[in-house]
């Protein structure tokens, strides 16, 4: 059965992965190069952030929109920056037995996360007296893992991990490890994180004015997601806590486990799952200098409903499988070892719901002579357990520079989520930027330092390279910060 990359197929289907290679970690966060965001940028860029940030706009323009930008990053503890792109290459030759012991070594306790942020279409319309109105259609997909000595040593050395302790041949000639002092799936799976969760989300979204006098302006806002789920892969376990394990893979993948009463018997890319989200936030501009924001995001689940498995916490008696052969542990071509290996057994359900990573943001900035904005962040996971959460809280700051109107310049730091610190920064050029029209490009990377390591580096880009506003009724909003929104 064809057995296609679960993140390679989203990640060509918009660029190469060479054309990738620069160095940050990618987020919401951080999304202009800055380290602060969601008190900051408003039209469509705010929808899923801070709906609140709709009821305001920079400029006179009445719409804003935008297709195609685009953010990915890998932060990787087990490869060196100049190995990362292996990650995503098919090896030319099988790793030998000593290339195989190795590899079991860096990825044993080591922290893999990637992510990809895809923003299809961006639109909005504000005015002063109906407020904002914003929509957004975006691709989400974000891995994380972390394995254990023996999950690393089974993965990569398959029937020949120290684990199984005989090998035997069937009838069809395949080799077959066996552990003759099986152990449960929790005991191998101690320590182990292997989360994947791919979307769509539709999100429409307003924000109003609620308060405006001379001095302080506060704003309110709500955001509905639809979202369409299309892969779900979850395996988690630590010592004294609950052992997690279920699956709602695309059919298009090929990768299946058995009878199931949502199995799905064709082999078309479909949604397996689907939910709702609810995004609420409020932000403030006060005495002309000053903006602060909050928001709570992603309240909601998906449920997923075809081609679902859960794992029981069984015996772990055998595989057959090789174990994987290069580095690219995306690509299931590379190893049959998810569906070989018994991991406790598979049994197939008829639906399970997954929470959305909901989040905490708050904000804050200062804004000098309107050319110049500093600020600070902080994400908030509320329920880090979630496919597609961070793991920990994330802390940000930075400053954004247009010193011309053809030009930004932006930097900052950001630290958490278990990924170390990270400088990112970004660049905007402006072809068109007047009264009536306006058309930015703009670059960013968030970890810059990346360039000058090779430990535990973050290898990422984002861009953009068509997001236009425009359109004027003579009555618009005055513009209170920077002269143009930023591109992220």
């Amino acid at each position: 059965m064809k057995k296609t990359s679960i993140i390679v197929a989203i990640l060509f289907l918009f660029i190469s992965i060479n054309t990738l290679y620069s160095q940050s970690i990618s987020n919401g966060f951080s999304v202009s190069g800055t380290g602060f965001s969601s008190a900051i940028l408003t039209d469509y860029q705010c929808v899923g952030l801070n709906p609140a940030n709709l009821g305001w706009k920079r400029n006179e323009h009445l719409v804003n929109f935008g297709i195609g930008q685009t953010n990915f990053a890998v932060y990787s503890e087990p490869l060196k920056r100049e190995l990362v792109k292996e990650l995503f290459n098919k090896s030319k030759e099988n790793f030998n037995q000593e290339e195989k012991d190795q590899a079991a070594r860096m990825f044993t306790d080591s922290k893999l996360q990637f992510e990809g942020n895809i923003n299809g279409v961006g639109f909005s319309f504000q005015d002063e007296k109906i407020g904002g109105f914003g929509m957004a259609i975006r691709e989400k997909v974000m891995w994380n893992s972390t394995f254990s000595e023996s999950i690393a040593d089974i993965l990569f050395k398959g029937y020949n991990a120290s684990y199984f302790d005989s090998l035997t041949v069937n009838t069809e000639g395949d080799t077959v490890g066996w552990a003759t002092v099986p152990q449960m799936a929790s005991d191998i799976l101690e320590n182990t994180k292997i989360s994947l969760v791919w979307y769509r989300e539709y999100n429409f979204s307003y924000g109003h004015s609620i308060i405006n006098t001379e001095n302080v302006s506060i704003y309110g806002g709500v955001g509905v997601k639809y979202l369409e789920g299309y892969n779900l892969f979850n395996f988690a376990y630590e010592e004294g806590g609950d052992y997690v394990a279920y699956t709602s893979i695309n059919p298009a993948i090929g990768l299946t486990f058995g009878q199931s009463p949502s199995r799905v018997d064709n082999n078309r890319y479909q949604a397996t799952g689907r939910g709702w989200g609810i995004d609420i936030g409020l932000s403030a501009f006060l005495y002309d200098h000053f903006r602060i924001a909050a928001s709570v995001v992603d309240i909601g689940s998906i449920k997923w409903d075809k081609n679902v498995y859960v794992i029981k916490n069984d015996f772990v008696k055998n595989i057959q499988d090789e174990g994987m052969n290069s580095f690219n542990i995306f690509d299931l071509q590379n190893t049959e070892a998810f569906e070989n290996l018994k991991w406790g057994g598979w049994e197939g359900a008829e639906n399970i719901t997954t929470a959305l990573p909901m989040s905490v943001r708050t904000g804050a900035a200062y804004i000098l002579k309107k050319k110049y904005e500093f600020g600070a962040e902080m994400y908030i996971p509320v329920n880090a357990d979630a496919p597609g959460a961070y793991d920990k809280m994330i802390v940000g700051g930075g400053f954004r520079a247009m010193p011309v109107n053809w030009f930004r310049f932006s930097a900052g730091v950001v630290s958490g989520a278990n990924t170390g610190t990270s400088f990112p920064v970004g660049i905007s050029f402006f072809p068109f930027n007047r009264g009536s029209f306006t058309w930015e490009i703009g670059f960013a990377t968030n970890d810059i330092s990346t360039f000058f390591q090779q430990e535990k580096p973050t290898v990422s880009l984002a861009f953009g390279l068509f997001r236009f506003s425009f359109g004027h009724l003579g009555r618009g909003g005055t513009s209170t910060t920077l002269d143009e929104t930023s591109l992220f």
